[in-house]
């Protein structure tokens, strides 16, 4: 396993700014973070050129990193044909910028929490749409990876494995984020790793702490903290994860609030996730 940094943790730094930050705490290598919309342009646009990309490549390379990963916004299971057309034109467009800056994966969101359309035809979708994708990723040898999220349908290890058991191929999975099912679609993380071990290609790293709510909610309520603070046992998940000979990233994505400045969460998440992998 290595450690990255997904650049969503440094928004409100320039790419540059990123680099130099995810250098000086170590880290080995980066997840780009790609606009959620044309106007966002943190940190790559989805305008980017296959010229811009090149010298971002260039750049990341010049610091002594390597991209790890590509994050879209862009989202599978839309059940309406030409939504769901756009979302995919712009998944290929990332799987070519991922050739182009040498990331392994693609990071997509899964369908949306829709209440007027029915569960059954979300899934559909999905199942088409990653048949569809599937093949040209593995022609692009870049790996398609489906968030494990709240507010998606995609929350929990059960409705990933409904969703995906039986489509795809190895350049299809998932970024499976325990930190995620905190709020909501919870399952004991070993359990969780068990039942999703094919699936997973990719891992965000946080934690987080149940607070008290204070009356209905979609979701369980919950503040990050430290990685070595909250629910989840970090030594135990790597743990678990190297009992199915996972090989890939453990992508940092903490916005726990509680320190001084960015750079001394990513120093101190960084020497916290080496002296995990080391032991």
């Amino acid at each position: 396993m290595q450690i990255s940094l997904y650049t969503l943790v440094t928004r409100d730094f320039s790419l540059e700014q990123s680099l130099e930050m995810a250098v000086k705490a170590g880290f080995p290598a980066v997840d780009l973070r790609q606009g959620r919309t044309p106007e966002d342009t943190v940190h790559l646009s989805q305008a980017v050129t296959d010229a811009e990309a090149e010298q971002v490549r260039r750049r990341v390379e010049a610091a002594g990193l390597h991209v790890s990963g590509l994050t879209t916004y862009y989202c599978l299971g839309k059940t309406d044909r030409e939504e769901a057309a756009v979302e995919l034109a712009g998944l290929r467009r990332g799987l070519a910028l991922a050739q182009i800056l040498g990331a392994r994966f693609v990071r997509c969101s899964g369908p949306r929490q829709d209440f007027g359309a029915p569960y059954e035809a979300a899934r559909g979708a999905l199942r088409a749409q990653v048949a569809e994708i599937a093949g040209e990723a593995a022609q692009a040898g870049v790996t398609v990876t489906v968030e494990q999220h709240g507010g998606t349908l995609f929350a929990s290890a059960g409705q990933i494995l409904d969703m995906l058991r039986g489509v795809g191929n190895d350049y299809v999975g998932i970024v499976y984020d325990p930190g995620n099912c905190l709020s909501e679609g919870y399952e004991n993380p070993k359990v969780q790793v068990d039942m999703l071990r094919m699936l997973i290609k990719a891992v965000h790293v946080k934690n987080g702490r149940p607070k008290s709510a204070e009356g209905p909610s979609e979701y369980l309520p919950c503040d990050q903290v430290r990685l070595d603070q909250g629910l989840l046992s970090w030594p135990a998940i790597v743990g678990y994860l190297r009992e199915i000979g996972y090989e890939g990233y453990l992508t940092l994505e903490d916005f726990c609030p509680t320190f001084g400045s960015v750079q001394e969460k990513l120093d101190w998440d960084a020497a916290y996730l080496r002296g995990l992998l080391a032991g």
